[in-house]
């Protein structure tokens, strides 16, 4: 199976990402992304991108304090 959209979510500014998830359509992958609502286990934050086909990558970061940025 190809997949055309990808979500990754990477603890503190590791190099390689925490988890990995692959999907074949936007619905599924944007309901996924939105599941992402806070830091998890990381330390100080988590980042968590969203890739689709065009190239195009959204953005959130939750920070431990409670706050929550993004592109």
């Amino acid at each position: 199976m190809e997949y055309e959209y990808s979500i990754t979510a990477t603890y503190d500014g590791d190099k390689s990402p925490h988890w990995i998830g692959r999907y074949d359509n936007a619905l599924e992958a944007v309901n996924n992304f939105n599941k992402f609502i806070d830091y998890g286990f990381a330390n100080e934050y988590l980042t968590v991108n969203l890739s689709e086909p065009s190239g195009k990558m959204h953005t959130k970061v939750f920070y431990a304090n409670g706050t929550v940025g993004g592109k």
